[in-house]
C-alpha cells in the first residue's frame, strides 16, 4: 500500500461526504444489518454457533468500543456482509467550509 490508497480514500470520503457523516454516526453495524435482514438475536446466534446471550453481548460490545475485529469479521459474515475496517486521514475529514474559513484575516487600516 502506498500513499496513493489514501489519496484515494480521501477523494472518496470528501465525495461522498453524506454517507460519511451518517457512518460515523452509527453506534452498532451489527444490530442494524441484523434487524435489516429482519434477524432475531437467536437466529443470529444459530447462524455464528454462539448463544443468544452472546449476541447480544457483542451488540453491546460494539456500542461502547470493545468487540473484536475477529468477532466483527465473524458476524459480518453469517450476516452475508463484507467486514471493511478502515483508517481515514484526518485532512480528508475536514469540512470544505471549514477549510474556507481558515484562510488568514484581513486587517483594513482606516486611519
Amino acid at each position: 500500500m502506498d500513499g496513493r490508497f489514501f489519496t484515494r480514500l480521501e477523494y472518496w470520503v470528501k465525495a461522498n461526504r453524506l454517507a460519511w457523516a451518517e457512518i460515523i454516526q452509527q453506534k452498532s453495524w451489527l444490530r442494524s444489518a441484523r434487524q435489516a435482514q429482519k434477524l432475531k438475536g437467536v437466529d443470529l446466534a444459530k447462524r455464528m454457533a454462539v448463544s443468544p446471550a452472546r449476541i447480544s453481548m457483542m451488540e453491546s460490545d460494539e456500542e461502547r468500543g470493545a468487540v473484536t475485529l475477529k468477532m466483527m469479521q465473524k458476524a459480518a459474515q453469517a450476516l452475508d456482509c463484507e467486514f471493511v475496517y478502515a483508517v481515514i486521514p484526518k485532512k480528508a475529514l475536514k469540512d470544505k467550509q471549514q477549510q474556507k474559513t481558515e484562510k488568514p484575516r484581513l486587517r483594513v487600516d482606516l486611519g
